[in-house]
């Protein structure tokens, strides 16, 4: 057996019927596009502008509220900052006027008053038994008071 080490035939001319064969093996075939192009129509882009420019448009209207809201809470805050500042500086005046030495000082010196002393204190011995009653005035008890006078009143003058 004998190996060749070449192949000499690739070399050999071809006839026109090997040529043709060889041809139709190797050449491409053109195959048309049955799809239609897809066309965008105008009005499909014009209304896709618009409603990015409407996106747009809240967006930038959502961020002009939202800061004009902020705004608004921070004024609001201000003033509460302020109202608790005031707030504590009027406690202490309350607690300021309120306080005994300053009760004492004005009932000194608006009132003329004084503290009493040991020559002012006297004392009441009770005998007997000792017992406390009310006046009943005011109230149910007054209303109740001018009618039962009322009654007696008319009693006087009817026949019995």
């Amino acid at each position: 057996m004998t190996e060749i080490a070449y192949n000499l035939d690739a070399f050999v001319p071809k006839t026109a019927e090997q040529h043709d064969k060889e041809l139709k093996k190797r050449s491409l075939r053109i195959i048309e596009n049955r799809r239609k192009e897809k066309v965008i129509a105008p009005v499909k882009i014009i209304l896709g502008g618009a409603v990015a420019i409407i996106v747009c448009v809240i967006m930038i209207y959502s961020q002009v509220v939202l800061t004009e809201l902020t705004s608004e809470v921070s004024f609001y805050e201000n003033q509460i900052v302020e109202l608790d500042t005031e707030y504590v500086r009027l406690q202490g005046e309350l607690e300021a006027t309120t306080s005994i030495k300053t009760l004492e000082e004005a009932a000194e010196t608006k009132l003329g008053l004084a503290k009493i002393d040991s020559s002012q204190v006297e004392y009441v011995s009770l005998t007997g038994t000792d017992e406390i009653s009310v006046a009943r005035t005011g109230g149910k008890y007054l209303i109740k008071q001018y009618w039962d006078s009322f009654v007696e009143f008319v009693a006087e003058y009817l026949p019995l």
